[in-house]
């Protein structure tokens, strides 16, 4: 049995600027990887997972979000300096996309 499911019912609408945002993020992230050096790549290969995987439609994988926190975890153990600014963006991207779907859910 698969542990994925599709996340499209139970959330709102996506911002077309979230949208927008995500596929600059997602083309930055696979252009940073390919060059990336030790535990940052991946880090940035996950976190493309990550970002893709917030598409309407896709389906949820709940151990993508496991394989996330380990490369973090690998990358606070043995760091890459300076360490790629697009990290910070992804995360940011992450928080509000949250604040926007709950503000959304909540009217």
């Amino acid at each position: 049995m698969s542990q994925q499911t599709s996340n499209s019912s139970a959330l709102p609408t996506e911002p077309p600027e979230l949208a927008a945002r995500r596929e600059h993020l997602l083309a930055t992230l696979e252009k940073e990887a390919k060059v990336a050096t030790g535990t940052a790549e991946p880090v940035l290969r996950k976190m493309h997972e990550l970002l893709a995987n917030t598409q309407p439609g896709a389906p949820f994988n709940p151990a993508l979000y496991e394989d996330v926190k380990t490369a973090f975890v690998n990358f606070t153990k043995a760091p890459v300096f300076p360490p790629p600014a697009i990290i910070m963006e992804c995360l940011a991207f992450m928080q509000e996309r949250q604040v926007a779907f709950l503000s959304a859910s909540q009217r």
